[in-house]
């Protein structure tokens, strides 16, 4: 037998969650072409696993990647956790519908994108006007790893309604909003998605959530949703099991904090009366490091009716000392805000109530002073080095041994010409702390592989991913699982987003090394996934 690559002496963990074994594995034309105790093949490569463990490709559900992948598809960050597949879309933002300007108008109203990268990709992106377009452009850039993608609800509501409406769609609204979910559909997307603490998607009505599932039931699709928090978690929870019963669609609860662990149990119960549900959870994070033009266009965005921007999107209200007091007023959570890059040991990696206290100043004469003298890299964290939702601290027994819970990164939206802009630490390093979280409460490896790939694959319909398995994609991961890491609080760098995950040796995309013995290949070999096998 030939085979262009030949992974030898490995132990072999199929993500099906049966035990593992040694063995090896044969790849040809990008796919897995056997797997075998002992292969005898005639190999272009052979790569020695001796000591390792070869796993499929892990499956992120939850990131935000579409508009990165529009300037950068190397995405080191997911290949050095061994993720081969993303699904793309989440929290109702998406790439759809009308025109490529109005998506960067919509994401930097948001503040999801800076007005300089908006004009920036206005002028460095070739357009588009519908789903396909998009897949297009993406299919002619390239891409390092699989991705699947979402239909944004908010997106949708706000295309259509003219803006974030605090009202129901009308039913001429109502009728665009399904055709373009259709459209979308057809097209190869996997479902919708809905960020239910975010305007516009929050002032939509169970009612109307399922009304649009119903129609995304009818292609298969998956309803996603980042729930309505504000309301209480378990609360929250229940409504997306109502959404999934009376829709009949399969439901994913996005990134779930493990402090509510009723609301596990909840999904768990909901699963075993027929509702085809799981849920995500981001294993550790810290709360979002925006500089400080990113932090007062947030602020903007949130309150934009109170704010005048000039043609170019740029705050004309920072440029006076009234207008810098009025957005000073509107900055949430203003005492705990942390500071970093100040270029002052006294002040750095302190909370603001703390320093103004200490230099018997209000807190907002003291945010305006640092931005009067501090302006160039002055970077505040909302949230704190460790978000209280997303500690990293041991799991409860009942959400460890749930085999619904897939770990989600929630990657936020990046600028890769900008990376220090707006960031979060550890969940580049999502992956191997929550193989560490469950391992401390002795859950199997193999079902932790398996809660990683065959069980967001199954759930997204991505059925030629998610086991090592003859005639299935070869997305291959091969881990020194011992030190499979991310480093700790007292270890981070927590002024460098771009820290890595350590232990993954090799990671193969379709059949190509992306990962080479710890080496990123720009190989490109990413394919754009809809659903059942479909090669977008």
């Amino acid at each position: 037998m030939g085979c262009e690559l030949l992974i030898k002496n490995g132990f072999i963990i199929d993500g099906s969650g049966n035990p593992g074994f040694y063995g090896d594995l044969a790849v040809g034309e990008g796919k897995i072409i056997a797997i075998a105790p002992k292969l005898e093949c005639e190999a272009e490569r052979t790569i020695d696993a001796l000591g390792l463990k070869v796993c499929p490709g892990f499956i992120d559900p939850h990131v935000h990647e579409e508009l990165t992948v529009l300037t950068n598809g190397k995405f080191e960050e997911f290949l050095r956790q061994g993720v081969t597949t993303t699904i793309n879309g989440n929290c109702g933002h998406s790439i759809t519908p009308y025109s490529s300007d109005n998506i960067y108008e919509y994401m930097a109203q948001k503040g999801l994108i800076s007005r300089e990268t908006k004009e920036r990709y206005k002028r460095i992106i070739p357009a588009w006007t519908n789903f396909s377009g998009y897949i297009n452009v993406i299919k002619n850039k390239g891409t390092n790893i699989n991705m699947g993608f979402l239909l944004g609800h908010g997106t949708l509501r706000w295309s259509v309604m003219g803006g974030s409406k605090n009202r129901k769609p009308t039913i001429e609204e109502e009728r665009i909003i399904v055709q373009l979910i259709e459209e979308g559909l057809e097209q190869g997307a996997l479902g919708i998605s809905t960020g239910l603490t975010y305007s516009p998607s929050k002032f939509a009505e169970t009612e109307e959530l399922i009304k649009l599932s119903k129609i995304t039931k009818k292609y298969d699709g998956i309803y996603t949703s980042h729930i309505r928090n504000y309301s209480g978690i378990l609360e929250a929870v229940q409504e997306v099991i109502r959404i999934g019963e009376a829709a009949g669609i399969r439901v994913q609860v996005s990134h779930l904090t493990p402090n509510s662990p009723a609301a596990f149990d909840e999904i768990l119960i909901a699963r075993k009366r027929g509702v085809e549900i799981a849920v995500d959870t981001i294993p550790k994070s810290s709360g979002h490091f925006k500089r400080w033009d990113r932090l007062l266009q947030f602020t903007v965005s949130a309150s934009s009716k109170l704010f005048d921007l000039d043609r170019n999107g740029s705050l004309e209200a920072f440029e006076t000392p009234e207008g810098r007091q009025k957005i000073v007023n509107k900055l949430k959570f203003k005492d705990k805000l942390l500071i970093i890059n100040t270029a002052d040991p006294l002040l750095e990696n302190r909370i603001l109530k703390e320093i103004a206290l200490e230099k018997k100043l209000a807190v907002d004469e003291l945010i305006l002073t640092l931005l009067e003298k501090d302006r160039d890299k002055l970077t505040f964290c909302q949230g704190g080095l460790n978000r209280q939702d997303f500690p990293g601290t041991p799991y409860e027994d009942n959400v460890a041994n749930n085999p619904l819970v897939m770990v989600g990164s929630d990657r936020i939206f990046g600028e890769t010409d900008d990376p220090y802009a707006w960031y979060e630490l550890f969940r580049q390093g999502a992956f191997p702390m929550f193989f560490g979280l469950c391992r401390q409460k002795g859950v199997d490896l193999e079902e932790i592989v398996r809660r990683v790939t065959s069980l967001p694959a199954q759930q997204f319909r991505l059925t030629d991913r998610g086991v090592l398995a003859k005639g299935k994609a070869a997305d291959i991961t091969i881990i020194d699982i011992e030190n499979f890491g991310y480093p700790s609080n007292e270890e981070i760098d927590y002024r460098n987003p771009l820290t890595m995950a350590s232990g993954v040796e090799y990671t193969i995309v379709n059949g190509k090394v992306a990962l080479d013995d710890g080496k990123i290949k720009d190989v490109r070999a990413g394919q754009l996934l809809a659903k059942y096998g479909r090669i977008l």
